[in-house]
């Protein structure tokens, strides 16, 4: 009877210890959040620290397909991450981009349409005089490329670039891009403006080099989709 009682403890232990294996494995879920606004790649930013792909007897796992995320991990670690999704994955503010070309010579008579620029244009250059050459308005969302032709007189320039939206409000307009089409030349570059600052981003001489034209942008925050 003792000796019977002996070789029962390793297998009663065994049994123990594959029941709590498989407790552990239970404890894990899959779920799979859809994604309306949020990238990916951005979801997976935000759920990261719910994720303990690193647990030894039962890591979590994040998939990404389409237009939604796949997570295995534990059901309070899977409510966490819903309620972190519901509050940030919501629709962001578009953005209003007004660029305005703004010819640059001796002219004398002031442009009521650039009147809003004009003094500040007046205390970076010193130009006689400002009138507005072309112009053109584009509406953005996070992570878009924009492009548009715009026309100065007889010639057609090429617009384009980025928006990426950074921390606390600030927005990186990327590889602003404004040339030529016929003639190249023109001017590349990229800056961080807020909603409802206005930037001079550069110049570029017209044809001939007899005046030259200043690009500037103002952004606006607009609502985003319902």
């Amino acid at each position: 009877m003792r000796s019977t009682t002996i070789r029962s403890i390793p297998a009663v232990a065994c049994l123990l210890l594959a029941t709590s294996a498989c407790d552990r494995e239970a404890a894990l879920d899959v779920r799979t959040f859809s994604l309306r606004y949020l990238q990916p790649s951005e979801a997976d930013q935000l759920i990261r620290p719910y994720v303990y792909t690193d647990r030894a007897d039962a890591p979590g796992l994040v998939t990404a397909a389409g237009g939604a995320i796949t997570v295995r991990e534990t059901p309070d670690n899977l409510d966490k991450i819903a309620r972190v999704l519901a509050e940030l994955d919501v629709a962001r503010p578009g953005l209003r981009l007004h660029f305005q070309l703004i010819e640059a010579d001796g002219f004398t008579n002031s442009d009521e349409a650039i009147a809003d620029v004009e003094e500040e244009l007046r205390k970076i250059f010193q130009f006689e005089g400002y009138r507005l050459a072309g112009e053109a308005v584009i509406f953005a969302t996070d992570g878009a490329e924009f492009s548009q032709p715009i026309r100065v007189g007889p010639e057609d320039y090429s617009l384009s670039g980025g928006v990426r939206r950074l921390s606390e409000g600030a927005i990186r307009l990327q590889r602003v891009s404004f040339c030529c089409r016929e003639n190249g030349g023109g001017l590349e570059t990229s800056v961080v403006i807020r909603p409802g600052q206005t930037l001079v981003l550069g110049s570029s001489p017209t044809d001939g080099a007899s005046s030259t034209l200043l690009l500037t942008v103002r952004a606006e925050d607009v609502p985003g989709p319902a």
